[in-house]
């Protein structure tokens, strides 16, 4: 503020009403605590459904297992070919890097079954 006579001047420094940065600070702080809670009741949703979903997950995993203990060796090889196959492919062509490992899961599921059914050398 300068003060000649009796006039008083305020000068500001360029950014603005005070006012109206204040205000607009608060809609920007009110409108993130509101995604928090948002966040946070989808989060809390989430975390409800999770035993489901896990035990959902170890049926199918079983029962692939047992689908993949079924098959015959030469089968297991084909597919497992084919997922490489396809991994690779995606790869190559530029897919995202967990589309490729996405791919890659069957191949290593058929591995496993494979290891457990190779005979043990003395």
């Amino acid at each position: 503020m300068e003060q000649s006579g009796s006039t008083t001047t305020t000068r500001s420094n360029g950014n603005g009403n005070g006012h109206a940065e204040r205000s607009a600070m608060s809609a920007v702080l009110t409108g993130a605590q509101g995604a928090a809670g948002v966040a946070r009741q989808r989060a809390e949703r989430a975390a409800a459904h999770l035993p489901e979903a896990v035990a959902s997950a170890q049926v199918a995993a079983r029962d692939t297992q047992r689908a993949l203990d079924g098959m015959d060796d030469q089968t297991l090889i084909a597919g497992a070919s084919f997922a490489v196959g396809l991994s690779l492919g995606l790869f190559v062509s530029g897919a995202h890097r967990l589309l490729v490992a996405a791919a890659l899961l069957p191949a290593g599921a058929i591995g496993l079954t494979r290891l457990r059914r190779a005979p043990l050398a003395d």
